[in-house]
């Protein structure tokens, strides 16, 4: 044992005298040099060979210098208290590693042998306390599962308890180990003179008290003789007067708890014998520490990082994505990081990178990154506090994709207009040509089912009196009930029907309803992603949207009249050649046309090469709408040439970083969602939180 008597809160009474003498009188386990550990009896079968282990340890100490060793400092408070050190797992392989076989005997009681590998025991419950924050008893727990759940409790290093155990009763390297190796193994409230104290009798007991105990004498309320930062005159042996003292600055806490635990240095004869035995005032209890801790996982104490500075990029608005590095000598094998909001901990924000939200605007952020590399104390460094600057996020939705459509008109036009565009809300190839065109017609773009006109799309209808609506799409897509409906909702409003056999016909009728234009926008009428892009821009610029076949290996001659018959003499193809055939290209230009190409390897990549191209000044608004369907985009590129403003598309739960980085190089501070919930998660967009 490597104290006399259990410390505990009682310990108040207990005077420096007192304990001082029962150290004299006491001589420990840890006094004895390893070699000295005699093997108990027992009965081993006649086929186990001995010759591999000495006193019942198959391996101990195999230093042979203690360079480094220094009696101020036997161990480190950053090594001491490092409770994440070894995990359960790697706790079990160590043991593994020490132990191949356990010799197949009993002890002198009878008792089976079991190594410290195998070793399992039932613990109990522990209640939290300001030392410990107690345990959760369970049947059959490993040696290793006890040792980390008490060191992660106890915040103590396993390592430190499994090197207490070896030079206690050298249990991590025993191959027949007795019963009260275990029933003792730390020392902990059993003396030499006495016998254990009931209440530490048992493995875990042993375990769980010591830990506790080693925080006790850390926290330096009830122990105070041996206290750090100052100079003591520590013992070379129990027998004082004989053997002697000499000083001894104690630098540090985890230092004075061993000097609690075992209160003797080792002489200069217990230094010259590395792992051997000194001579008759040699005590070894603290060495033997030293020794093994260093044999089997290394420094004692960490040497410590050179920060050479942290660097933050980005823009700390809501949308953006801010990114920090740190710089260490050496460079650490593992760097970690903590974001804080106001300093308080943003949970889950332990990337290199950070999504800046709308719930940050007003508050100070910063980060911290920690530096990890074995044999170094943990290094870190914090940023500045950056304040987050204010983005506006409205929305304009509805609780169908026609009421989306009917709020975006009530946004655009809240005193109405004289023209309307109605169009199908269950396909996208009429709605995409019409919503380009609303820019140049000064027109409302509403959405509605073939079959019918519903109430609210009529009561919007009446609410806008327009001189002239303009079905969108002939009547397969929008049939005679949805004019009935349009001529109740208006009676005096014309109806006229922008419609083709197909919709690349549509398409070209609707373009050539809006009068000549030098330019034209180009997209594929097969799939609306990048559709919706020009869709957005064409209403915002006046250029009309032809929809074509991509995939035909040439400009259809329909195609090449409409854009003759319109005066075009340059087209903007949207999208890559995977949707718009680069041979279309080629036919454009075979007939003079002047062609330029905007597209990206993604719809939103496209997107933001669209924007890009048409809005290269200060935006202070933007419109954002997802891009995995087209209804709400499409009311949305209504909207966006009503305001001249760019139309950014979205994920559902997270703004794609190309137009995330829009909105930080456009100066943007106005965000104006089109869409509801579902479409456009408020935890995710309505926080302009960026992918990635």
């Amino acid at each position: 044992m490597s104290q006399s008597v259990p410390r505990t809160r009682s310990a108040r009474g207990v005077s420096r005298f007192l304990t001082v003498f029962v150290a004299v009188v006491a001589v420990v386990v840890g006094t004895v040099a390893p070699s000295t550990v005699a093997p108990a009896s027992a009965a081993v079968g006649a086929s186990t060979s001995l010759s591999r282990v000495a006193g019942g340890v198959q391996s101990g100490i195999v230093k042979t210098t203690l360079t480094g060793f220094k009696p101020g400092n036997i161990i480190s408070d950053a090594v001491f208290t490092n409770k994440n050190a070894m995990s359960e797992g790697q706790i079990q392989s160590f043991f593994n590693s020490k132990v191949s076989e356990c010799v197949i005997g009993k002890d002198e009681n009878g008792k089976p042998f079991v190594c410290l590998k195998d070793f399992r025991i039932t613990s109990v419950n522990r209640s939290a306390d300001s030392y410990c924050s107690g345990y959760n008893g369970a049947a059959n727990e490993s040696a290793a599962r006890i040792i980390y759940k008490v060191a992660q409790a106890c915040n103590i290093n396993p390592q430190v308890l499994i090197v207490m155990l070896q030079k206690e009763q050298g249990l991590v390297t025993h191959v027949w180990p007795s019963a009260w190796r275990y029933d003792s193994a730390l020392g902990q409230g059993c003396p030499d003179t006495a016998p254990c104290d009931p209440n530490f009798v048992g493995f875990f007991h042993q375990i769980y008290g010591a830990a506790r105990q080693m925080q006790i004498y850390m926290e330096g309320r009830w122990f105070q003789w041996y206290k750090a930062g100052k100079t003591w005159q520590i013992q070379y042996h129990p027998d004082r007067t004989r053997c002697g003292t000499s000083p001894v600055y104690i630098e540090n806490k985890a230092t004075e708890a061993l000097y609690y635990y075992t209160p003797y240095q080792p002489n200069a004869a217990a230094m010259r014998a590395g792992s051997g035995t000194g001579d008759s005032c040699s005590s070894y209890g603290n060495r033997n520490f030293y020794n093994y801790f260093t044999d089997w996982f290394g420094s004692t104490t960490y040497r410590q990082f050179s920060p050479a500075g942290v660097t933050v990029q980005g823009t700390f608005t809501p949308g953006q994505v801010v990114r920090v590095s740190g710089s260490f000598a050496p460079t650490p094998t593992t760097t970690l990081y903590q974001w804080y909001r106001n300093g308080e901990v943003i949970p889950g924000a332990t990337r290199s990178s950070y999504s800046v939200i709308v719930a940050d605007v007003g508050a100070k952020i910063d980060v911290i990154v920690f530096a990890r590399t074995s044999g170094y104390q943990e290094g870190q460094q914090r940023s500045p506090a950056y304040t987050v600057s204010p983005v506006s996020v409205d929305r304009v939705h509805g609780s169908t994709r026609e009421e989306t459509a009917i709020s975006v008109s009530q946004t655009s036009w809240p005193t109405g207009t004289k023209t309307v565009f109605l169009a199908t809300s269950l396909e996208f190839a009429d709605a995409l040509s019409a919503a380009a065109a609303t820019g140049n017609a000064d027109a409302a773009l509403l959405l509605t089912p073939a079959d019918g006109l519903p109430q609210s799309v009529s009561n919007e209808l009446a609410r806008l009196k327009p001189d002239k609506v303009v079905l969108m799409g002939g009547e397969g897509v929008l049939t005679p009930k949805v004019v009935d409906g349009v001529k109740v909702a208006v009676p005096g409003a014309g109806i006229t029907r922008l419609s083709g056999a197909d919709r690349f016909e549509t398409s070209r009728n609707i373009v050539e309803s809006s009068g000549e234009s030098k330019n034209l926008l180009i997209a594929s009428g097969w799939g609306f992603p990048d559709a919706l892009s020009a869709a957005s821009v064409g209403s915002n610029t006046g250029t009309p949207v032809l929809l074509v076949d991509g995939t035909a290996s040439a400009l259809d001659a329909a195609s090449v009249a409409t854009i003759r018959k319109v005066g075009a003499t340059s087209v903007t193809i949207v999208g890559g050649t995977g949707v718009v055939n680069g041979r279309i290209e080629t036919s454009l230009k075979s007939n003079g046309i002047k062609v330029n190409r905007l597209a990206g390897s993604d719809r939103y990549l496209t997107n933001a090469a669209v924007n890009n191209a048409y809005f290269s000044n200060t935006t202070p608004r933007v419109l954002i709408a997802a891009g995995t369907d087209f209804p709400d985009a499409l009311a949305g590129s209504a909207l966006a040439g009503r305001w001249k403003v760019p139309l950014l598309l979205s994920e559902q739960t997270c703004l794609p970083m190309p137009n995330s980085d829009f909105i930080r190089t456009h100066v943007t501070n106005s965000v104006v969602l089109v869409g509801g919930h579902g479409v456009l998660s408020e935890e995710g967009m309505g926080q302009l939180r960026a992918c990635g």
